[in-house]
């Protein structure tokens, strides 16, 4: 009966797997240990980086914060931190105060009721002298989600947009954007904003501003008018997401606003039927030549070959005019 595995009590009970059981305790043990003593060492560590925090030394302070920015880049939660970073917002050392407004820019919009407590804080940093403080600022009073805090939005949002800095400049352009979702009501305001910043030089704040203005007022076409040649001259320096979307506007500028050029295609055909050089047997000569010619793109990546086929021959498709020519 034993070298089944299975054993009877004294009282002739059921059998029970000793064997098995004896076996199978040990293997759930570690896992259970293994997690509490995570779990504690998490614990701990917060509680050590909240003791750093309320340290007098500024050394021991910018410690725990680059450690705290550390675990965010890992992807990991330090939401917990927030109350004891919070405390060092207005900290005089420049160093721990921009680790803290990077906390601050990731959490603001989860710890909504203790970002309210530091308002009057992100007031004044919006006058630093240093003018990453004052975009971080900015970013973290934006991202307090309260219509309480509209009418202080708002003037901190045009205060920004006359700043020096254009890197200040293209956070005001970021922070309209959550205004308006916040509080669409402030439209008109908000509309005057956006004016005011499509007139900036900079390339820096150009991307921005078109962003805010295809998603606050897309419809005020006229606010381009004066604009839409600047636009296009910055456009090579703008960096790469701001291209995009300033290109998208201009496109849908351009075939609102331009004359078609297909109103004079059938003066343009009778032209090139009459025209000696554009014979069939000419024509398909410099096709050829062309076809000869033009770079191969064997070497290049898929990608760029399949978005050179969609671009080439989408167009010959929908204008048959250009398969006549």
């Amino acid at each position: 009966m034993s070298g089944n595995g299975l054993g009877y009590n004294e009282q002739g009970g059921e059998a029970a797997p000793a064997e098995l059981g004896q076996e199978a305790a040990p293997t759930a043990a570690p896992s259970a240990s293994a997690a509490f003593g995570l779990f504690s060492s998490d614990t701990k560590k917060n509680e050590d980086l909240k003791q750093m925090l309320e340290s007098n030394k500024d050394s021991a302070k910018l410690d725990a914060m680059r450690r705290i920015v550390g675990v965010i880049a890992k992807g990991k939660n330090a939401s917990e931190l927030f109350p004891a970073v919070v405390k060092n917002v207005a900290s005089k050392n420049i160093e721990i105060k921009k680790l803290v407004y990077v906390y601050l820019m990731r959490y603001a919009e989860e710890q909504q009721d203790l970002a309210l407590l530091s308002i009057s804080t992100f007031q004044r940093a919006l006058k630093d002298p240093n003018q990453l403080i004052r975009a971080s600022a900015l970013r973290v009073l934006s991202s307090i989600r309260v219509p309480i805090i509209v009418p202080i939005m708002m003037l901190a949002i045009k205060e920004a947009s006359s700043d020096l800095s254009p890197y200040v400049r293209k956070n005001a352009a970021h922070a309209i954007q959550k205004l308006y979702s916040l509080d669409p009501e402030q439209k008109e305001m908000l509309i005057e904003v956006i004016e005011k910043l499509l007139k900036d030089k900079s390339t820096l704040v150009a991307g921005s501003v078109v962003m805010a203005f295809e998603e606050v007022c897309p419809d005020r076409i006229d606010l381009i008018h004066k604009n839409y040649r600047k636009l296009c001259n910055l456009l090579v320096d703008v960096e790469e997401w701001g291209q995009i979307v300033i290109i998208h506007m201009l496109t849908r500028y351009a075939r609102t606003q331009f004359e078609s050029p297909w109103k004079e295609i059938l003066v343009v055909q009778r032209q090139v039927e009459t025209s000696l050089l554009l014979k069939f047997s000419v024509l398909s000569k410099v096709l050829k030549l062309l076809v000869c010619l033009c770079p191969r793109l064997l070497g290049t990546p898929p990608e760029a070959v399949n978005l050179t086929d969609v671009n080439v021959s989408t167009p010959c498709f929908m204008e048959t005019c250009l398969i006549r020519l």
